[in-house]
């Protein structure tokens, strides 16, 4: 006897792959849409930064003479809505909410000599942009060596 058609256990067969292919599809949609929120972030940090360097601009190293006490290289967390007003830039109110949770902070310490290393007059400089907040906060932070001057 000749039957035209598929078995139920065939139908069962190629739904069962068509679900996994979809599922796997709907996964890596989310992934795709979680990365491209972060990048968003890392975007945005990147512009705090610049406005954090136009606010309080490193100073050239033959004017540094004490890197750790120097207040324009040391600076406390501030928000950037602080720094957009202090700018005194126009700023559209859905990206001032956007910013809001965004600060800059600046530190020096000195560099870590190596046992036997030459004092070579080397500071580290810290830049920091904090967004978020609590365990799920993240940080972009750029390293930097200035030299005291002499």
């Amino acid at each position: 006897m000749r039957r035209d058609g598929f078995t139920l256990i065939e139908i069962l067969i190629a739904t069962v792959i068509l679900a996994s292919g979809l599922f796997s599809l709907m996964i890596g949609l989310g992934n795709c849409a979680q990365m491209m929120a972060l990048s968003k972030e890392y975007q945005d940090s990147q512009f705090v930064f610049s406005l954090g360097e136009r606010c309080y601009p490193v100073p050239p190293s033959d004017k540094i003479t004490d890197p750790e006490k120097d207040e324009r290289l040391n600076v406390d967390p501030v928000t950037a809505e602080e720094m957009i007003d202090e700018l005194e830039m126009e700023v559209s109110r859905e990206d001032l909410e956007v910013f809001g949770k965004y600060t800059f902070e600046r530190t020096v310490e000195e560099k870590e000599l190596d046992v036997g290393e030459n004092d070579d007059g080397l500071y580290v400089l810290r830049t920091r942009i904090s967004w978020g907040g609590g365990r799920e906060g993240y940080n972009e932070e750029l390293v930097r060596l200035i030299r005291k001057s002499k």
